[in-house]
């Protein structure tokens, strides 16, 4: 193995179908592009090897699995203050996307450029998963300080959003330390626009590419194709979903209720090529997004959104900051009231009326994803980012040593800036 001169560090499973791995994926390839050869630190599960190497990236996935997720963090943060000490003579930049490979990543070598890559904060989000997070203030002002820290430290702030860019700015974190650069699509996704022949498909179809989460609005899109599909019998919504057992189990329980189960096909996640052909069958996708923090206060890119856009299908989406940022209403997609049954079903109607609006939407959303997001230009980007990183004259605060899990006691991830334990009684909210 040659010696590695940048680290992507990912408290994630890598790889999975979902968005996070494709934004992950294209940054290892800018990384291993400009500053290879890359290590990337993850999580694996499962039959995945614990070491792999694919060309100027080499993969080490910590395997050591807890039920309980901030112990897992805890033993995380301990592999990579383990490979971080293994390799600090040779690393040159460092990019973590969360705490708990941030914390040993900033104190380990004055010397280690880093990148704090904050798509979200668990701060923001654990809620939304374990609801007993909001309830234990102890907890979450210890990971906040985790968060705080690291936002401190990092010499440089990568976001996809500028709504994302705005909270942290209210967190203390200078405008100028920030640099938003939206998500890519694989070019795979891209290729010549061409018109749909419907007269070669039985059926019309439509879409939904994504998790069941609350936030993402799905059971939305259940009840309004539900009002809308009467007028159009021939009409099925497909939904590719990677969603946990029991989401799928509640939006199912919903199709039955509503007599939708020959118009309502649940699939589950497909390799990039065949979703990239299912895409291309559908009139449009839909992004019905709810107005809520997740989405209007931490931000987000949705890289179902620019998928779909890149491979000539327009998206039907709520309208939200963040998703105005890549779409314009009627231009290269259609955007509803968030949150409205009623709304959502008019837009679903609009754009099944009028075959030659979503053509020419797809067409222009096409154009839109190639102008905008592109791996090419998205890359760029981000390399201009790893070298303003490189050469920022911030200096950490913290000076070698982290005495996180596998270097002390079990129980300390180095957070309250240096030391921000959880006891046994704080880790069990979060099983």
């Amino acid at each position: 193995m040659l010696s590695p001169r940048s680290v992507y560090i990912a408290f994630e499973v890598f790889p999975r179908p979902k968005g996070a791995s494709s934004h992950m994926a294209s940054m290892v390839r800018a990384l291993a592009g400009d500053h290879g050869p890359v290590l990337l630190l993850c999580l694996g599960f499962g039959d995945m090897p614990a070491f792999q190497t694919e060309g100027d990236i080499f993969i080490r996935r910590c395997k050591m699995y807890h039920p309980n997720l901030l112990k897992r963090a805890h033993l995380f943060a301990g592999f990579v203050a383990d490979h971080l000490d293994i390799w600090r003579e040779t690393l040159e930049l460092c990019v973590f996307r969360d705490p708990w490979g941030g914390m040993p990543a900033v104190l380990t070598a004055p010397h280690l450029k880093t990148l704090f890559e904050v798509n979200a904060l668990p701060s923001w989000e654990l809620g939304y998963t374990y609801p007993a997070f909001d309830r234990n203030p102890g907890l979450k002002h210890k990971i906040m300080d985790m968060e705080q820290s690291c936002l401190d430290r990092c010499d440089r702030i990568l976001t996809v959003s500028g709504v994302t860019a705005r909270a942290l700015m209210g967190k203390g974190v200078p405008a100028e330390k920030i640099t938003t650069v939206w998500n890519c699509a694989p070019e795979s996704f891209f290729g010549p626009h061409v018109e749909k022949d419907d007269t070669l498909r039985a059926g019309r179809r439509i879409g939904y590419v994504g998790s069941l989460h609350s936030w993402q609005g799905v059971d939305d899109a259940v009840s309004a194709f539900a009002l809308i599909r009467p007028r159009y019998p021939d009409l099925t919504l497909r939904v590719i979903t990677g969603g946990r057992k029991e989401d799928r189990k509640k939006i199912r329980k919903e199709i039955r209720k509503l007599g939708l189960e020959d118009h309502i096909r649940l699939d589950h996640p497909m390799p990039r090529h065949e979703l990239i052909h299912e895409l291309r069958s559908f009139e449009f996708t839909l992004a019905p997004l709810r107005d809520t923090p997740r989405n209007t206060y931490q931000g987000c890119c949705p890289v179902k959104i620019i998928e779909s856009m890149a491979a000539g299908v327009p998206v039907l989406a709520s309208n939200l900051e963040p998703v105005r940022a890549l779409i314009d209403h009627g231009q290269d997609g259609w955007l509803v009231e968030p949150g409205s049954v009623r709304h959502l079903a008019l837009g679903m109607d609009a754009l099944l009326r009028n075959r030659s609006l979503s053509r020419s939407l797809g067409a222009h959303a096409a154009k839109r994803a190639r102008d905008d997001f592109h791996p090419e230009h998205i890359h760029r980007a981000l390399i201009r980012c790893f070298h303003e990183t490189i050469q920022s004259k911030g200096v950490h605060s913290g000076s070698g040593g982290y005495s996180g899990p596998g270097r002390a006691a079990a129980g300390s991830c180095g957070g309250g800036h240096e030391q921000a334990g959880f006891g046994q009684k704080e880790a069990a909210t979060m099983d």
